[in-house]
């Protein structure tokens, strides 16, 4: 069984839709018993939308666009690199 720390992690670098059916599996079963997962999955969600309305608004500025699509890029590879 996973851990809330494995789900939370695996959620926020997107690594479930590449990850085998068996892991897939996994989280979806602690999501299913977790609340305190579904709401960080909900908050994730939330947080997205919001930043695809503010990529929206900045999309003119290809300055502050590039900076912002580079740091999105490094953390997610922390993120991964410390799933492994």
């Amino acid at each position: 069984m996973l851990s809330c720390k494995d789900v939370s992690t695996i959620l926020a670098t997107d690594a479930l839709e590449q990850a085998p059916w068996t892991r897939r599996v996994s989280v979806r079963l602690h999501l299913l018993m977790c609340r305190h997962c579904r709401r960080y999955k909900a908050q994730l969600s939330a947080m997205g939308e919001a930043a695809r309305d503010l990529w929206g608004t900045l999309r003119d500025d290809h300055v502050a666009e590039e900076r912002i699509e580079s740091a999105v890029l490094a953390r997610a590879k922390e993120l991964r690199n410390q799933l492994e």
